[in-house]
């Protein structure tokens, strides 16, 4: 019977099955079990029955039992072909690209009436004359108008 099309109790039924088939190997009792995992022997029969546990219920009776082998797919990291590898870091080294300043690094000649500063736009700051004020005071606003 394919594993994809058994039921999830099925799948609880089979594993504890074979827990228990492999602690009689082992000649081993299920106090025995119980003591050497840290777990009750309530649990350790629910297992064997199949019914619903922990995933560290399930881990503690593998070691108890010197079988955490039956677990080392889960545990092994996924192997890189090294020729796919090259291939994937060869095609993100392609896709990059380097963004491109507006003014070099090497012209020092900075025209101070520019907009630009560095590469960046600056405001130009001008006078405003209040029409209001009668004592013909001024105040300094930003204008971001590149008029002069």
């Amino acid at each position: 019977m394919n594993t994809n099309d058994m039921t999830e109790i099925e799948i609880l039924q089979k594993i504890g099955a074979r827990m228990r088939e492999i602690r009689l190997e082992q000649n081993m009792k299920q106090k025995e079990l119980a003591e050497k995992s840290g777990l009750s022997m309530f649990s350790i029969s629910q297992m064997e029955t199949g019914h619903n546990t922990s995933v560290q219920s399930l881990v503690q009776v593998l070691k108890a039992l010197n079988r955490l082998d039956m677990i080392e797919p889960f545990l092994k990291e996924k192997e890189i072909d090294p020729a796919t590898l090259a291939r994937f870091i060869q095609s993100q080294q392609s896709q990059r690209k380097r963004v491109s300043r507006s003014i070099s690094d090497n012209d020092s000649s900075s025209d101070v009436d520019s907009p630009f500063v560095d590469g960046f736009q600056r405001s130009i700051i001008k006078p405003y004359f209040s029409d209001e004020d009668e004592d013909s005071s001024y105040s300094m606003v930003a204008d971001d108008s590149n008029e002069d």
